[in-house]
């Protein structure tokens, strides 16, 4: 197990993008979360801090709540939009 903390844990992806489009990979990981609301009606994500507004939006529009913690770098962003189900309550 490592010691590091989340805050000091660096992020990057699996398959880089073929494009350096900031707004494809922000548009990429909104679509993640609307996918995760659609199929299980919670998500939850790693997102640049600049997507909170419309991660607000997309609890709004479902009636949902939404919580978030930013990295101290002030880039990253963990989003939660309603409540995860337990694994054990299913």
């Amino acid at each position: 197990m490592s010691s590091e903390s989340n805050d000091e844990k660096e992020y990057g992806l699996v398959l880089p993008f073929d494009t350096d489009n900031e707004e494809f990979v922000r548009g990429w990981a909104l679509g993640e979360m609307w996918k995760s609301l659609e199929l299980q009606g919670w998500a939850h994500g790693l997102i640049h801090a600049r997507s909170a507004e419309m991660v607000m939006r997309m609890a709004e529009a479902k009636g949902l709540p939404f919580t978030a913690h930013v990295y101290d770098d002030g880039v990253w962003m963990e989003a939660t939009i309603g409540t995860p189900v337990k694994e054990d309550a299913r």
